[in-house]
């Protein structure tokens, strides 16, 4: 009798263990996208399940939405990659390429969300906003965040900075240099911030490099 209930404790647990794991779903796909959940990349279908510690990427013509059951929502550009690190009261997601956009629903007190990135932490409680790699150099990469809906804090640990972004505003931030102060740069107002399907395109054609003209051409000091 006691094997017995051992076994259905231990059924129990394993049950428990893969809803836990359960982080959301693929809401929109088009292009490339592949999952990996710990046996390789595998193509990604509309409606896919995604757990906790999935990585998922895009291809160079791919764009992906996740819905989370936290209450976010992701969108991956072209070329991007990121690792569901934890997904619940605190979600954590990892970027380790490309660009990506969030929408994070208001919560319940003590809910958070956390993108991290190279050295940089982007904490939020309900907001949207974007945020990408820039061009890279040495091992490091400059790093572009921009808000739309209420504030995003950022601090960078190897230059010990830290900002709010509020919306309307941005940041680029150099290589090994402290955050600078947000400014309304041009460039954040080009962004298509949908990510929802039925209410139009969701796919973002802007790149980075009109980014960077937009720095050299105006004098935002």
């Amino acid at each position: 009798m006691k094997k017995q209930i051992l076994i259905i404790l231990t059924a129990m647990a394993a049950a428990t263990s893969l809803v836990a794991a359960d982080a959301g779903k693929l809401t929109f796909v088009s292009g490339t996208v592949e999952v990996n959940g710990g046996k390789g990349w595998q193509k990604a279908s509309l409606g896919a399940i995604v757990n906790e510690a999935d990585k998922i990427r895009t291809g160079g013509k791919g764009t992906v939405i996740i819905s989370l059951k936290s209450g976010a929502t992701l969108k991956l550009k072209s070329d991007s990659q990121i690792v569901l690190s934890a997904v619940g009261a605190a979600t954590t997601i990892d970027v380790e390429g490309g660009s990506v956009f969030s929408k994070v629903d208001r919560k319940t007190a003590g809910q958070t969300y956390k993108i991290r990135a190279q050295t940089m932490v982007a904490a939020v409680r309900g907001t949207e906003f974007y945020f990408a790699y820039g061009q890279k150099k040495k091992a490091k990469a400059d790093l572009w965040l921009c808000v739309n809906e209420g504030q995003v804090n950022v601090t960078d640990s190897s230059t010990k900075s830290e900002v709010n972004v509020n919306a309307g505003e941005g940041i680029v931030i150099p290589t090994d240099k402290a955050i600078p102060k947000p400014k309304p740069y041009a460039w954040t107002k080009k962004l298509n911030w949908n990510m929802d399907a039925e209410k139009g395109d969701v796919e973002d054609k802007t790149s980075l490099k009109g980014a960077y003209k937009d720095l050299l051409k105006n004098n935002y000091d």
